[in-house]
């Protein structure tokens, strides 16, 4: 899954890795403008781009447009973000999953795309915003890449936070393997990024981290880290939509440190509390955690569990299907696999 994706609502959630980048208005209501074209419309802007190529307004819609049918030849969306790369290299529409180029479907567009972007920062090394956007293009097919210029950009612009935050995620995804055990020393590297980005952060900021901190240091085995900032997501939970995240997850860590201190009673109460989430556009779409809900499981909490499922019900739009067959098979003296779900 992608990192532009993961933590949001398809395309319309998304920072390198979370939360909205800051697009240009126009340019972000033609991207999703293109959605909505057929294919005569479509054609008739590609027509309208060889008279007028610098026509912003248009591509942003193509690629809205090639985006959304993923049936469609890939390399005409590649035309268009080969185009900004080398044309408008600034442009935020560069931090959105449109101009994505996975090597696995385009090899060819990938590599010109990787070509272009070297280009542009041997040109302009110390240029931050080619560096941000460059960083948000590798995240996802060339990590180490991508950190290097990341960290970069925190060398030239070191007061930013967004340098050690989205340097934090990539450390984060590689460390991060629930199924098979995640990597403690790729946590505490990642921890350290987040409590950079933390340090450099507004106040106004500071909020959306701590779901980050918490994570991360737990895995990293930092308890009492991650205690302290689980706590603090549920202090002054925002009326916003990080809130549901918060509740949910502030629980959900505050129940796995009481379940390691073997506190069962306060591990079953912090999983009801995450049940209790209103929801956001994380969890609605991509779901709830089942890390904690797993554990329970497998120390015989069915009814706590099929409780916790149940609530789930009530924000998890896009997994009805799923919560219920898995509620059948508890039902059913059966073990669902949580695996899809556990994201710490």
């Amino acid at each position: 899954m992608s990192l532009r994706s993961i933590f949001l609502v398809g395309a319309l959630t998304a920072p390198i890795l979370f939360g909205r980048p800051s697009i240009a208005e126009d340019l972000f209501d033609e991207l999703l403008a293109g959605r909505e074209l057929t294919s005569e419309q479509a054609g008739a802007l590609e027509r309208h781009l060889t008279a007028d190529p610098q026509d912003l307004n248009a591509r942003a819609r193509l690629l809205g447009y090639y985006f959304g049918d993923r049936r469609s030849d890939r390399t005409r969306q590649t035309k268009h973000v080969l185009w900004f790369i080398r044309n408008a290299p600034e442009s935020e529409v560069l931090e959105w999953p449109e101009t994505e180029i996975m090597p696995m479907f385009d090899p060819e567009g990938y590599a010109e795309a990787k070509e272009a972007w070297l280009r542009q920062l041997e040109n302009e090394p110390r240029n931050a915003v080619f560096l941000k956007h460059a960083a948000n293009f590798f995240a996802f097919t060339d990590t180490a890449l991508s950190s290097e210029l990341l960290a970069r950009g925190g060398e030239l612009d070191p007061s930013n936070p967004h340098w050690a935050k989205e340097r934090g995620h990539l450390r984060w995804l590689e460390a991060h393997n629930p199924s098979e055990g995640s990597d403690s020393d790729g946590a505490a590297l990642a921890l350290a990024d987040f409590e950079r980005a933390y340090e450099l952060a507004s106040a106004s900021e500071r909020g959306t981290l701590l779901d980050d901190l918490a994570k991360t240091a737990f895995v990293a085995g930092e308890m009492e880290k991650a205690r302290g900032y689980a706590q603090a997501m549920l202090k002054a939970i925002p009326d916003d939509w990080n809130g549901g995240n918060r509740i949910h997850y502030g629980n959900l860590i505050l129940g796995r440190i009481a379940l390691a201190d073997g506190d069962l009673e306060e591990a079953r109460a912090r999983l009801i509390a995450a049940g209790q989430t209103p929801g956001s556009p994380q969890l609605n779409s991509f779901g709830p955690d089942m890390a904690l809900a797993k554990a329970l499981f497998e120390r015989g909490e069915k009814q706590t569990v099929l409780r916790y499922l149940e609530m789930c019900l009530e924000f998890w739009e896009m997994g009805q299907d799923e919560l219920k067959n898995w509620i059948a098979l508890i039902e059913g003296g059966r073990t669902p696999d949580f695996t899809g779900q556990l994201r710490f």
